[in-house]
């Protein structure tokens, strides 16, 4: 089966303040300094907060709790969830995609040149693998971004979906991360799932303790099987042929 990308004109996309990254920002730089006042109280005469919040945080249940893990979690919230931000004072104004492919300032990348999409939902971003490494298309920083992730997806998906098809038509199994795909239908943990045992298949947002995932779900026979979106490389073009191959 032929796929064709719809026509595009060049179109620009304006650089924006990540407003999403400054809460992450604030909340890192309250986990060190939390930890570094009760430090700095414990074992100097600094006191960064006063002495009854230092003492009434020690005796609650989870005072040492904070004090192992708050640093940690610090860095890691500022250096992963608000790096937005910092990748923000140095990108070029504008993002501009065509027919052909992106150009990020200096960056550009091909779409012909892309063999893996990851979509990670919950920091925002689409991660295009190519042949000369992997871009991050941070979408929280572009104007229109519902509408850059789906110029993505129109023009990459139909390119890899054609590689799938040839390589299924010609007897070969297909890595999808967890999930592994061939004529005979679909392998997940070593279990084969025939096509006719598939009712459904769909993706799902997910909210687990405040994180945000999406879940790529398998009914088949009156089971579920739940799978991680960002743990499965290449996941619309796989959504895309298994819609495709179950109406057909």
């Amino acid at each position: 089966m032929l796929y064709t990308a719809p026509a595009l004109l060049k179109r620009s996309h304006t650089l924006i303040f990540p407003r999403h990254a400054v809460f992450w920002l604030v909340m890192g730089l309250v986990f060190i300094y939390g930890v570094v006042a009760v430090l700095l109280a414990l074992f100097t005469s600094v006191h960064l907060l006063p002495r009854f919040v230092i003492e009434g945080l020690l005796q609650s249940a989870f005072g040492y709790f904070f004090l192992l893990v708050g640093l940690p979690c610090g860095i890691y919230v500022i250096g992963w969830r608000a790096s937005d931000l910092f990748v923000w004072t140095r990108a070029p104004g504008t993002l501009s995609v065509d027919e052909h492919g992106l150009r990020d300032g200096a960056t550009r990348v091909a779409w012909r040149h892309v063999h893996t999409l990851v979509e990670q939902h919950q920091e925002d971003r689409v991660v295009l693998h190519h042949r000369d490494g992997a871009y991050r298309l941070r979408l929280g920083l572009w104007s229109d971004a519902d509408d850059l992730r789906q110029t993505v997806l129109d023009h990459v998906v139909p390119r890899l979906m054609e590689d799938v098809d040839r390589q299924v038509a010609a007897g070969e199994s297909v890595r999808f991360g967890p999930l592994t795909l061939s004529d005979a239908g679909l392998t997940h943990k070593g279990k084969l799932i025939r096509w006719d045992d598939i009712e459904s298949i769909r993706l799902q947002d997910e909210l687990d303790e405040g994180a945000a995932t999406r879940e790529l779900i398998i009914v088949a026979q009156g089971k579920s099987r739940k799978i991680d979106e960002a743990k499965v490389p290449n996941a619309p073009v796989l959504l895309a042929y298994l819609s495709d191959r179950l109406s057909g």
